[in-house]
């Protein structure tokens, strides 16, 4: 869902608001993601992909002030990405695989039951178009991205073990630049318009 319009003359905003789920029975290429028994794949394996991200909100504006500086930016808000949770060991025998699935309680814990931490994100920006005469124009600009520095993590550690309570670092974030959306960025820059 999208809205979008202009408040007075001067602030344009635009919201945008998706709710999904997106549902598979193997997410390839990922790690901790082979079947709990490769030989049956089915309905059983039928859970929420590594990438279904339930909500996600992104609010946006530009507003015009003074000496016609632009100032706006991008708010994003989103529910956390799912992970697999897993022994760590190879209860079924197969060779290689450590991805079998706990069972707690006499129940084996569907695939990527877990789920991770919420996106927080505010990224604001200033520009000001300059015109220099008529065939020249000049906007400098600085964005910052994620203002707060909030950490948003998107790999999480899904080893549960074999016992009745998870082991050390359970639904811990993952170290590493790949499990961490980036941290707050500073950019420059100018456009020329000829």
């Amino acid at each position: 869902m999208n809205l979008n319009g202009h408040i007075g003359s001067r602030l344009v905003v635009m919201a945008s608001y998706t709710w999904s789920h997106a549902i598979d029975n193997v997410d390839p290429d990922i790690p901790s993601q082979n079947p709990n028994d490769p030989n049956f794949t089915g309905k059983l394996e039928n859970a929420s992909a590594i990438f279904d991200q339930r909500q996600r909100l992104v609010l946006s504006g530009v507003r015009v002030g003074k000496w016609g500086l632009h100032i706006g930016g991008i708010a994003t808000i989103a529910s956390g990405l799912p992970y697999n949770i897993v022994t760590g060991t190879t209860n079924s025998g197969d060779t290689g695989a450590t991805t079998d699935r706990p069972v707690i309680n006499g129940v084996l814990i569907g695939r990527n039951a877990g789920r991770g931490t919420p996106t927080y994100e505010l990224s604001p920006l200033v520009e000001r178009p300059f015109r220099v005469n008529e065939h020249l124009r000049i906007e400098p600009r600085i964005e910052v991205f994620n203002l707060l520095n909030h950490p948003n993590f998107v790999g999480f550690s899904g080893t549960y073990g074999n016992g009745p309570a998870p082991g050390a670092g359970f639904g811990q974030p993952l170290v590493g630049i790949t499990n961490q959306l980036p941290a707050r960025s500073v950019q420059f820059a100018i456009k020329v318009t000829i």
